[in-house]
């Protein structure tokens, strides 16, 4: 017999969560949408579909894995992570639970029946957001999707594709699981999570560049003449630099793996047209004008150039592919083991609807992202160090800004080397550049908006990156 979860309670602490997206919103009623007792407990452990509706209208899905006392008194699951060990024998054995309304389905194609993950340890990764990841006996890594929707969800669905086609720059998707079910009489299926081998001897991307760019800042020395700031950053941040154009590599074949013939057609590359590059640059436009609304008031002074730069796309030969891209692309997306460059979180940006995270794009768009992190990584790096403007801000930046320049060039170079492969690119290398520094400003205006409204000092970061892109095309 279904528990009785006291939705009032569940209500009131939905809010809580660093995953729970509605938090700005009232939550106006939750429903339960379905759920299934995974065992009895006590407390039961239970997978649940939960509907939220907010006073504002609208509604969002979230999949809820939660432990229930007797008297319905629901709490998340993952403050009891002993307790969720059994998803790795759930997925090893291809279970089923039966809902009530459809059925949690579980497969596990890489994991070992008679060996389940799961049961010598299990703990709670805890740098998510979005969505919440477990780590069984330090060998596989579940990722559970919070905020859930009908169909594909492209972390699943993009790792299942590149793990059968043998891509070794993504951990190996071993286990999933889904709820299945019917809606207006159709079939739908909702992905729920994603097990894949987990990586433990690695260093996130951002904590690698960051931790080096420090090492770099401290070796400077009094003697240090300008004009060699070039010559000394190669000098020390060499192998780093190195690294740096092996993810370029990385990254395009990335791209060339998801541009193969002969994949499934929701993946399958697709020709760019005279309608994708006008649809583009009305979206780039838009947000110019959105980020000019509010200011800040030094960005006005380049409106003009930036409607020039981005109106360029409507120029341009429709020419290369649009491809399955990652779509929230950076340096705290990559990881650095001892095989070397990882790519995770394939789920695109948590904050947009399945259908636009799923749609085909220029996967420059991707290049932009991780460019503009390196950016971040620069800058970021000075604000922990000096005040803005000060004398040692003005000692180190020359340094930071040398670093991006070379940063940037060899991972383009590593990138742009093995690109060729995929076909995805213009063949004119100018209307390849020209499409990437649109899509660099797009990145950037949506992060100037963001740090205006959450991070005010940190506004002269993505404005930086506005500038430099106005006048790389002003050299061109």
């Amino acid at each position: 017999m279904a528990v009785a979860i006291d939705l009032g309670r569940l209500r009131d602490r939905l809010p809580h969560h660093r995953w729970f997206g509605g938090k700005s919103r009232r939550i106006d009623a939750v429903e339960i949408d379905d759920q299934a007792t995974v065992d009895d407990g006590p407390p039961k452990l239970m997978l649940v579909l939960a509907r939220v509706f907010y006073a504002d209208g609208g509604d969002d899905r979230y999949h809820l894995p939660l432990l229930v006392d007797d008297d319905g008194d629901p709490r998340d699951a993952f403050t009891d992570p002993g307790r969720l060990g059994v998803i790795g024998e759930l997925m090893a054995h291809g279970v089923t639970l039966k809902g009530d309304q459809g059925a949690f389905r579980f497969g596990g194609p890489g994991l070992d029946p008679m060996d389940p993950p799961g049961g010598r340890s299990v703990r709670v990764l805890g740098a998510e957001q979005s969505n919440s990841s477990l780590v069984l006996d330090e060998q596989v890594i579940v990722k559970i999707f919070r905020r859930v929707e009908v169909g594909p969800n492209p972390d699943l669905e993009l790792n299942r594709a590149l793990t059968n086609e043998g891509f070794l720059n993504i951990p190996a998707q071993v286990g999933e699981f889904a709820y299945e079910t019917e809606i207006d009489g159709e079939p739908a299926v909702i992905d729920l999570g994603i097990a894949q081998s987990y990586v433990g001897d690695s260093e996130e991307g951002w904590a690698k560049v960051t931790r080096e760019l420090h090492a770099c800042y401290d070796a400077i020395h009094e003697e240090d003449a300008a004009e060699d700031i070039s010559f000394l950053v190669e000098q020390r941040l060499g192998p780093l630099l190195e690294l740096l154009e092996e993810l370029g590599d990385v990254t395009a074949s990335f791209h060339v793996a998801l541009s193969r013939e002969g994949l499934d057609p929701d993946i399958a590359p697709e020709p760019v047209t005279a309608g994708d590059l006008q649809a583009w640059a009305d979206a780039v436009e838009a947000s110019v004008q959105r980020t000019l609304e509010h200011g800040p008031a030094e960005l006005q002074r380049y409106r003009d150039e930036l409607v020039e730069r981005i109106g360029l796309l409507r120029f341009l030969p429709p020419d290369g592919a649009k491809v399955r891209i990652h779509g929230d692309y950076h340096l705290g997306q990559v990881l650095l083991g001892p095989q070397g460059w990882l790519i995770i979180d394939l789920e695109g940006e948590p904050a947009r609807t399945l259908a636009e995270r799923r749609a085909k794009q220029s996967p420059l768009k991707d290049v932009a992202g991780m460019l503009r992190s390196f950016s971040y990584a620069a800058i970021a790096t000075l604000l922990e160090r000096a005040e803005p403007d000060s004398d040692e801000w003005r000692r180190l930046l020359p340094w930071a800004a040398q670093w991006e320049r070379q940063a940037r060039a060899r991972y383009l170079a590593g990138y742009l080397g093995k690109a060729h492969e995929g076909g995805f690119l213009p063949a004119d290398r100018r209307d390849a550049l020209t499409l990437l520094d649109v899509f660099e400003l797009d990145k950037a205006l949506y992060e100037l908006r963001y740090e205006r409204d959450h991070r005010p000092e940190w506004i002269r970061i993505p404005l930086r990156g506005i500038v430099e892109v106005i006048e790389r095309g002003r050299r061109r």
